[in-house]
């Protein structure tokens, strides 16, 4: 009986180890799976395994890793949680758990596990550099340096944590500062692609358009098929009139993400400058087909009808671009000139008065408003537009002498007669002549 009970102990023995093998095996191939972007098949590992060992905290992490890859947050969270329940100091569980109730804008959550993560472990980079970039969302922008600062003190190599600091610097208003990061991190890490597209953006921002395209250039060359980069360097490239060079980045692009809605906008952009209006109709057209509420596309695909004359196609699209977003003060500006180019000058003036409800300090609009006033002879209101332009800049000429003009109109030689003299003290020869001819 002695050796019969050995014996089934023995076997047992060999039977666990068995199992474990049998584990460890499927734990290795889910994540080689995982780690191949095969999630679904990984998933199948990792479930066997907790059927078979229902308090494995590894095989609940790891699933729960995979399923916020999949973009399924909340069976994430439910697996971490899992896994903390059998293991609550394992701190990637935290810092995983942290990152996923963060992208729930379950921002108290979040910050919780961080704090969790670094109760356990103080020397972890990667939870002060989670934590910095929860605090950024939140606009937390002193916080979240601190915390990068930690980071980067732990792990001087912790290229993230730099990235992440020159964003927050950025929204400071630290651009400059920013770009020293930045520019450290490349010291640190030549060959990171991410470095040079930031530190691009950084340039960008304080105006410096030919560092940035260094920059993307360079970023391009490690990377050359970021879709994200070949846009923005086209915005650039077109913006410092390489309007060719923009429509070929944002080709490239578009052979990468055929469905990306802004290399389509950007190409258009370039396609109006060169010009070429049939291309930006095009463009425009492929870009709203994506985003139907691509209120930028319907604007600039309108300007394009505008230019070739087919006034009626512009005028839906500026109305469409004002139904999605009813603040966009440019659709109201340019469907007002439509307007105006088929005579329509009180729905003109109607479209000029509710953008300047929008933007009431807009001088263009202003402007633009007074002119058409006076078109329609409503010479006192075209009087207090010209007014107002006057109020922000006593010294513009042009609407003194067209305020200048409408007074002469109205009868009001005396305060016409006011503003050519200022106008001609500010050297404007028209205004000298009209003085001399209307003011004793």
């Amino acid at each position: 009986m002695k050796r019969l009970f050995v014996s089934l102990i023995f076997i047992f023995s060999i039977l666990l180890i068995h199992a474990q093998t049998n584990v460890d095996a499927l734990m290795k191939k889910g994540i080689s799976l995982f780690a191949k972007k095969e999630y679904k098949e990984a998933l199948l590992n990792f479930n066997e395994i907790i059927t078979t060992q229902p308090k494995n905290a590894d095989a609940y992490f790891y699933r729960g890793i995979t399923f916020a890859s999949m973009g399924n947050i909340n069976a994430a969270i439910a697996d971490y949680s899992k896994a903390l329940e059998f293991n609550p100091k394992k701190t990637e569980v935290y810092i995983n758990r942290g990152s996923a109730y963060s992208e729930l804008q379950q921002y108290n959550e979040a910050l919780a596990d961080y704090n969790k993560a670094i109760q356990l472990n103080s020397k972890l980079a990667e939870a002060y550099n989670n934590r910095g970039y929860l605090y950024s969302l939140q606009k937390k922008y002193d916080e979240a340096i601190k915390d990068f600062d930690k980071a980067i003190a732990i792990n001087p190599k912790y290229s993230m944590a730099y990235i992440n600091k020159a964003f927050s610097l950025s929204a400071l208003g630290e651009d400059s500062i920013g770009i020293t990061i930045l520019t450290k991190l490349i010291s640190i890490h030549p060959d990171f692609s991410s470095a040079y597209f930031n530190r691009a953006l950084e340039y960008k921002q304080l105006g410096g358009k030919k560092n940035a395209l260094k920059d993307y250039d360079k970023g391009l060359l490690l990377e050359p098929n970021d879709v994200t980069a070949l846009i923005l360097r086209a915005e650039i490239r077109d913006e410092t009139g390489d309007h060719k060079g923009a429509v070929e980045d944002c080709t490239k692009a578009l052979k990468f993400d055929g469905s990306n809605a802004k290399a389509y906008y950007i190409r258009s952009l370039a396609e109006y400058d060169m010009p070429d209006y049939n291309g930006v109709i095009d463009d425009c057209t492929h870009a709203i087909q994506i985003k139907p509420d691509y209120w930028e596309a319907y604007i600039h695909r309108a300007n394009a009808y505008d230019l070739l004359g087919k006034y009626e196609d512009a005028l839906k699209d500026y109305s469409k671009a004002i139904e999605i977003n009813p603040k966009a003060t440019n659709a109201y500006d340019q469907r007002a000139i439509a307007r105006a180019s088929k005579n329509d000058v009180i729905g003109a003036l109607s479209d000029l008065t509710r953008a300047l409800t929008i933007e009431p300090d807009n001088i263009k609009l202003i402007e633009k408003r007074a002119i058409l006033l006076a078109a329609t002879k409503n010479y006192n209101e075209a009087i207090d537009d010209y007014s107002k332009i006057l109020e922000v800049n006593s010294d513009d000429i042009k609407a003194m002498m067209a305020r200048a003009d409408l007074l002469l109109l109205q009868g009001k030689k005396e305060q016409a007669c006011e503003d050519y003299k200022r106008a001609e003290a500010l050297g404007d020869g028209a205004a000298m002549s009209k003085r001399i001819f209307n003011c004793k």
